[in-house]
């Protein structure tokens, strides 16, 4: 005999395949059915179940199996939970047909015995094929099913259940250079066997304080053992005392294990490259409705054979974390499995292996980053001074280290931040959250002037040839008589150490970072020429990178031109702002022949497969904008960037002193505030003459006092990073 059906939750559509004739009598109850075979019964059983009319198949059940009170009777079962069994298991494994088979009987005055076959379809586990006997039994002149939970698998017993347990994938690591930067490190769990437990509240009231978690927190994970084992905390491998795993140990229930129950995160350096990778946390959320948002994000494209997310996930909070969660988070498997009363695993009827996440593999040299925070932290002090760091390959974009100082501790969030600490965190002056490189805006000063030099000369305005008439300047302040009455404040030139000697042309004007000159370059430029050239090298978009950068603007939206305006635009003023891994990438255009390639610090994605890699995704080097200044620019205007540098010149760069390699470069400095008592201090360079592999372009900016002992920090910074051996 056999029964087919196709099922889904809310519906279910019988196909009935009759191998054997017999009739289905009403299945209103044992008792009140006519007189019919053992078999009979049996047949209109497995039919019924088939069809998921489940009501009808207990009415069939024998007095003993059956449980019509209210009271819990041991192996009886309601109608509610023998129909609940039925649905809850079938939908757990996504039944959708059910197929008898090769029924055989055997007959008696009391007792019929019969053995059968069965196939569920599942969507989850495949065929599921498995062999049963059922007993019908006379009750009140007719027969009846003496049913158990083995009818459903042969292998089920009386308070048994069947539980569905995630098995969740490991997360990828973050690596660069052989060094591990995220890493998923095993656990010291703290556990509980449930079967031990005789009084759960004084259970509780003796863990609660020990492990710092609350009532309901331990409920809830008493809720989820499996096998008998309830992981109640985990602990990385510093942070659990003797003490107190000794206190703990004490209590009967408690288990104490060393690494096979989980995993957490952890990044072995600290501090290192903390705003580039970000940190793992639980699904941030302030509300319920926050909460479904961001889970329905994070679904989206995914199914439950991925792993959904739910508010117990750990997910990407900041970073590279965040931004490559997907990859880095693999898929969990699945576990379907028999549970006794005991709990533990009488038998596992699917199991889905989880996938590891994929593994992250970066550009950065890591010892080139660790001495670049030695000089960071060497070099700044106090909490009146911070800043941003780019170190990159001006020709592929590959970033090679990146620092934004004051920098914080990653495991501060993965352990577990304290209020007090987080506070501290958010109030600290300078800012430490903050990713400067990537999300902080600044003026560029006068390392714009590269920029508009550049302009001028493409655009044919200005050429080498041409100074500037410095009659106009009166005591270093020039008021433009060319643009009709000039009703704002002058245009003040830069302190100069030493006197401009002879006419005041491009290359002096790059020595001594001549304010006055630029302005007049970008006057002579007009706004409209000025705009679409700053446009074209890419002061209005958003330069792509593997996380968020902020958006640069040449000026605000609301914003009335004016001469003025254009004038402070064109020294790097005005109210032009841009991100430090913005200015190097497009500065480096001087560097690359006129063209800005991609930055990018991800070099590839792989899987692990046993001792080798497979590559997921590997970076393919790519341009940005192509050609946004000349040949002829650049060859013009990289002499006078080396002399900026020039320690036998008295140019603005004069204190770098780098000797094993000839650097280009322009310096700046932006003031902010009202009172003008810090300021932005900027060095951009790259190295000349070497090779591609030893091309390198250092981008240093610094928020700090506008004193002059502070005015050579960035030298020393720039210094250690363009040295060739390093």
């Amino acid at each position: 005999m056999m029964r087919k059906v196709k099922r889904e939750r809310m519906k279910r559509i019988v196909v009935v395949s009759l191998i054997l004739a017999f009739v289905i009598p009403c299945a209103a109850g044992c008792s009140s059915a006519p007189q019919r075979t053992g078999r009979a019964v049996i047949e209109t059983f497995l039919q019924l179940i088939t069809a998921g009319e489940y009501a009808d198949a207990y009415a069939l059940l024998a007095s003993s199996s059956r449980n019509d009170g209210e009271e819990t009777r041991a192996n009886r079962v309601t109608q509610k939970e023998f129909t609940d069994k039925y649905i809850n298991i079938f939908d757990a494994l996504g039944i959708s047909a059910v197929e008898y088979s090769n029924l055989s009987v055997t007959n008696g005055e009391i007792l019929c015995k019969a053995t059968f076959d069965a196939v569920y379809t599942s969507g989850v586990a495949g065929d599921m094929k498995n062999s049963f006997s059922v007993i019908a039994t006379r009750e009140g002149g007719d027969w009846c099913i003496e049913w158990t939970p083995a009818l459903i698998f042969p292998e089920m017993e009386w308070g048994d259940t069947v539980r569905v347990a995630t098995l969740p994938a490991e997360r990828g690591e973050i690596l660069s250079d052989g060094f591990l930067l995220a890493a998923t490190v095993g656990t010291i769990s703290v556990y509980a066997a449930p079967s031990k437990i005789e009084d759960q509240a004084l259970f509780i009231a003796q863990v609660s304080p020990l492990l710092g978690m609350t009532e309901e927190e331990i409920q809830k994970a008493l809720k989820k053992e499996y096998n008998d084992v309830a992981v109640l905390k985990q602990f990385y491998s510093d942070e659990l005392s003797a003490s107190a795993a000794e206190q703990l140990l004490l209590i009967t229930g408690v288990g104490i294990d060393y690494g096979n129950y989980g995993v957490q995160r952890e990044y072995p350096y600290g501090s290192l490259l903390a705003h580039l990778i970000g940190y793992v946390g639980a699904v941030p959320s302030s509300s319920k409705e926050e909460l479904e948002a961001e889970l329905a994000a994070l679904n989206e494209g995914r199914t439950k054979l991925d792993g959904l997310y739910t508010s117990d996930s750990i997910v990407g909070r900041l970073g590279l974390e965040k931004q490559y969660e997907q990859q880095l988070r693999g898929k969990d498997g699945e576990l379907i499995y028999i549970r006794t009363a005991e709990g533990t695993n009488r038998r596992t009827l699917h199991r889905l292996d989880p996938v590891d996440g994929y593994d992250i593999e970066l550009t950065v040299d890591v010892e080139l980053q660790q001495r670049l925070d030695e000089v960071m932290d060497l070099v700044l002090f106090g909490d009146t001074t911070a800043g941003a760091v780019v170190v990159m390959n001006p020709l592929t974009g590959a970033v090679q280290a990146l620092s934004s100082y004051p920098s914080y501790d990653l495991n501060l969030f993965t352990r577990g931040i304290s209020g007090k600490e987080y506070s501290a965190l958010l109030n600290d002056p300078a800012k430490p959250l903050i990713n400067r490189v990537t999300q902080g805006l600044y003026p560029p000063g006068s390392t714009m002037k590269a920029f508009t030099g550049a302009a001028a000369l493409d655009l044919g305005v200005l050429d080498t040839e041409y100074a500037f008439d410095d009659s106009q300047i009166d005591d270093d302040y020039w008021t433009p008589t060319e643009y009709g009455a000039w009703i704002w404040t002058p245009i003040k030139r830069t302190h100069v150490n030493y006197p401009i000697s002879g006419p005041l042309n491009m290359r002096k004007a790059f020595i001594h970072s001549d304010n006055i000159y630029f302005a007049n370059a970008a006057l002579l430029i007009g706004w409209e020429a000025f705009e679409d050239y700053m446009e074209a090298i890419g002061f209005t978009e958003n330069i792509p990178f593997d996380i968020g950068v902020a958006q640069p603007q040449l000026v605000n939206e609301d914003t009335e031109m004016s001469f003025k305006l254009l004038a402070d635009s064109g020294y790097g003023q005005g109210e032009i702002l841009v991100t430090p891994l913005q200015l190097a990438a497009m500065f480096s255009a001087l560097a690359n022949g006129g063209d800005i390639a991609v930055p990018y610090v991800v070099e590839g994605i792989y899987q692990e497969n046993g001792v080798k890699y497979d590559v997921v995704e590997q970076h393919v080097a790519r341009l940005w904008k192509e050609n946004v200044i000349s040949e002829a620019a650049i060859d013009t205007i990289t002499p006078m960037l080396k002399d900026v540098v020039n320690k036998e010149i008295n140019g603005t760069g004069r204190q770098l002193r780098v000797e094993n390699c000839v650097v280009a470069a322009k310096t700046g400095t932006a003031e902010i505030g009202n009172d003008k008592s810090r300021e932005i201090s900027w060095f951009v360079g790259y190295r000349t003459g070497v090779s591609d592999e030893d091309a390198r372009l250092v981008l240093v900016m610094l928020e700090i006092p506008a004193d002059t002992k502070y005015t050579t920090l960035k030298f020393d910074i720039a210094r250690a990073m363009l040295e060739l051996n390093t």
